[in-house]
């Protein structure tokens, strides 16, 4: 079986992932379309994934289903052959189209009827009579601009500074992002929790282990010592903790896997 580690930078590299910039009218919500498609042969395809802390809305073989924030990894593994259709939502910005906090969803995989009543059944029936790709990215660009939740200070917020944690320097504390954004850090736990799903310390800290995975997958020569440093751990063994902990091996294994 041939195992692969992707993360949201690696997964340009993944064969059979495609990328489609979301409409105008909700990019300021949507991340992006992606289409994953796939022929495992005789040799399934296993696929770790580090995701973002972010909802997923998937049209894939086994049905049209939305995906609330997961754990720190998912894993996949493909046989045959297949493809998946996914809308991924910015950090935060799935938040108002259901009520409550988007924490509710953690762990959570639903059907579109589940999720949004009668206005899901009449989604999921567009969807699965759509005839193509494009057709189905149409429906959900419908459907998202249909439900679109009012404006939210709030949830702009949100939005605004799990970005710039994803490009913050190795070693950034959530207060300073805090003070960055004129707000307390009791403040900012509550933002998150109602707008993104996960508390911003566990956001920083699944950023910091995507950019780790990312490096040792780079043939740099640079030693985990280094890469630790580099990245804001305390030393090599709290990166070795991490991934221990993430992946149940050390990076070191993690490194020399295909």
């Amino acid at each position: 079986m041939t195992n692969q580690i992707v993360t949201p930078r690696s997964a340009s590299r993944v064969a059979g992932l495609v990328r489609i910039a979301p409409d105008p009218s909700v990019a300021d919500l949507v991340e992006q379309h992606w289409i994953v498609t796939w022929t495992a042969g005789q040799a399934p395809i296993r696929r770790e994934v580090l995701p973002d802390p972010c909802v997923n809305l998937s049209v894939e073989p086994a049905g049209r289903l939305l995906y609330g924030v997961g754990s720190v990894r998912s894993i996949r593994e493909l046989e045959g052959h297949g493809m998946v259709i996914g809308t991924k939502f910015r950090p935060g910005g799935f938040s108002g189209f259901l009520p409550g906090p988007v924490s509710e969803l953690n762990g959570r995989v639903l059907t579109l009827p589940e999720a949004f009543g009668e206005r899901g059944e009449r989604f999921d029936a567009a969807l699965a009579a759509a005839p193509d790709i494009p057709a189905i990215i149409a429906e959900v660009t419908r459907f998202l601009r249909a439900q679109r939740p009012p404006p939210d200070p709030d949830r702009r917020l949100a939005i605004e500074v799990a970005s710039a944690m994803r490009v913050a320097s190795p070693g950034t504390q959530v207060t300073e992002l805090a003070a960055q954004f004129a707000v307390s850090p009791r403040t900012l736990q509550r933002l998150f929790a109602r707008h993104v799903g996960a508390t911003p310390k566990q956001v920083l800290q699944r950023f910091r282990r995507q950019r780790a995975v990312d490096r040792l997958s780079e043939e740099t020569g640079a030693s985990l010592a280094e890469i630790a440093a580099e990245l804001g751990y305390s030393d090599q063994s709290h990166l070795a903790r991490d991934f221990r902990t993430t992946f149940g091996r050390g990076p070191s294994a993690l490194a020399t896997l295909p």
